[in-house]
Parts: structure tokens; sequence; C-alpha cells
């Protein structure tokens, strides 16, 4: 079913969402905002879904109210492994300990994030913002196995999706680097900027992982990142960790963003619409609703530099992530204290 936007174009809906009997699907960040709605909605449609989240107690308070909202439809399945953005660790544990449990992956919904918050390295050595991508990365890449071993499978349909940006376009005011550790770490005149960039790198692996599954031999697994808009979650705990003096001002700023229901619709569409293989979306960029959108010349990186320095950097601090979670101690690196879910 589809409905229609105030300007008159035809607008996707979960209510088109096909029937998910019998398929699973990751959805990291699931315990709150866009990933509860699309953990929530894939579960609807019949999935069984993970949910990827730090925090233990929050995530299974947010599977039973999933499924108290789901109990007159279904039987939701609807399972939690523990996740940390920031640990490349945690990542490769997650991954593991979901392929002991299932024998197929069909729907990876990479939607965890951090936005504008101070400076502060990780416990790899990392700057927090930088594991938008860093943290995905090693997520994804420990499950690209059993990933292409679904793709093998009679009419599978698999999806990779990384939640990226608008605010990727603030990466244009620095000069990106992720040639080295250095380079991704770099301080910027504004928190946004490292936001940005942070950003950028989800569209960059999107572009490589495309890339290099389609050279692989596996033509049939579709990566996508994804815009949802302006949405009212959590996420603003960043800008106000960053800039206390605007908390009076949150609850006006609400009012102009739009509901976490409506901002995960370009991510659902994105991990289900049998469109997305229709119109052939392979490291298609959507912003809301569902509509592909021109990248600009950075996050098309065509040379594909960008995309692939971030690629071998990943590889080697995944070999190197017990050596780094040492070594950040003595990073000669300003740091300062952040909350993060």
């Amino acid at each position: 079913m589809l409905g229609f936007s105030l300007f008159g174009g035809k607008q996707w809906e979960v209510s088109s969402i096909p029937d998910l009997s019998g398929r699973v699907a990751i959805v990291t960040g699931g315990n709150t905002g866009l990933g509860y709605i699309t953990v929530r909605e894939l579960a609807r449609k019949g999935a069984r879904v993970y949910m990827f989240s730090r925090t233990e107690t929050r995530a299974l308070a947010a599977i039973e109210k999933i499924k108290k909202e789901l109990e007159s439809e279904l039987n939701p399945e609807v399972e939690y492994i523990n996740f940390d953005l920031l640990s490349l660790k945690s990542a490769k544990k997650a991954a593991e300990e979901f392929v002991q449990r299932e024998k197929r992956l069909d729907i990876l919904v990479n939607n965890a994030g951090i936005m504008a918050t101070p400076y502060e390295l990780s416990p790899d050595g990392i700057e927090i913002q930088a594991c938008n991508g860093t943290g995905h990365f090693a997520l994804t890449v420990s499950l690209l196995a059993l990933l292409k071993e679904t793709a093998a499978m009679p009419d599978s349909h698999v999806r990779i999706v990384n939640v990226s940006s608008g605010g990727y376009l603030a990466a244009h005011l620095g000069t990106p680097d992720f040639s080295s550790l250095e380079g991704l770490n770099q301080k910027t005149w504004s928190t946004w900027v490292r936001y940005g960039m942070s950003k950028l790198t989800n569209i960059l692996f999107t572009n490589e992982l495309q890339k290099r599954l389609d050279e692989s031999g596996t033509t049939n697994i579709y990566c996508l990142s994804v815009h949802p808009g302006g949405v009212s979650t959590e996420l603003t705990r960043g800008p106000l960790q960053s800039w206390p003096f605007l908390a009076p001002l949150e609850r006006i700023a609400r009012m102009f963003l739009v509901t976490p229901e409506q901002g995960a619709l370009t991510q659902l569409y994105a991990a289900t619409s049998p469109e997305v293989e229709e119109k052939d979306l392979k490291a298609a960029l959507l912003f809301p609703i569902a509509q592909p959108k021109y990248k600009t010349s950075l996050a098309e990186d065509k040379d594909g530099r960008l995309g692939g320095d971030f690629w071998t950097l990943l590889q080697s601090l995944e070999l190197e992530a017990s050596v780094l979670g040492l070594f950040a101690r003595f990073l000669i690196l300003p740091r300062c204290d952040a909350v993060h879910s």
C-alpha cells in the first residue's frame, strides 16, 4: 500500500513490507528510536530479529515492549545479543555469537550511532564518533561469510543497510583522511565535522562493500546507505553534551523533527522492498522517503581511494585492537567525558 505525500507523489509505507517469514535480521541500536521501530516492523512481518545493543536491561525492556505491542497480531521472535559500537572486540564477539545461533542472515541494518559528542577516544583508541563507521565495519565483515551463504540459498533477498546521514556533507568542511589512525582521529574545528566524517565513512563502506561483493561473484546482495531525515531520537544527547546551554531549546527543536515511525521508513524500505532489486539500487544513497539521492564527489569516491583507505585501515585496526586498547592510554590527545548509550 502506498500513501501520498504533501507534494502529490506516492509515498512508501510500512504496510508495503512483504512477508518476511523465515528470514533473519539484525538491527544494531535497536532498543530505542529508529532501531526500535525497525526491529518492531521487521518482526511484525514475520522475521526473526536480533536486537544488537550495548545495555542488556534496556534491550530486554524494549523487546518486552515490542512483544506486548504485537501480541494481538502474532508471537514475535525478537532476541538480544550484546553489541558495543565503540568496541571492535565486542563487534566480533557479537557476530560470533550470532553465527553460533543462526544458519542464515537476510537483513543487516547498521543503525546504531552517536552524534556531535565532545572529543573522546574509545577503548581501542578510536575517536568515538568515528566508531559510527568502525564498529559497523567490524560487525559486518565478521558476518560476510554467513551473508554470502544466505545469498546462495533459493529465493534470497539479502540486504545490508548502513544508516548514514545528510550530515555527511559536514565532512566537506574538513579534510577527510582515513589512511591512518591519526587521520581517522583528527581533531576538527567542530564536532559536527567529525560527525560528518563518520557518516561519510558509512557511505564509503557501502560503496566499497558493494564493489567487493560484486567482484567476488556474489552479485545478489544489495548494500545501501540511508539518511533518515531529522528525527526526534536520543541522538540529541550528543549535541547537549557539547553545548549544555542549548538544553532549554531542545523541546522547541523537537517540534521540527519527524517521529521515529516516519524516520524509519527509508531504512525499512532499503531492507525489505522488492523495488531495491527491481531498480538495481546497489550502493545507492536514499533520502526520505525512500528516494535515491545523488552523492557528492567525496561520497561517490569514483577512484575508490577514500573507501579503500578506510577498508585497509580497519583491517589493520581489527588485527591490532588489543594492542591499541593499551596504546590509547599513551596517545597525546586530549580527552573529555561523554555519555553514550
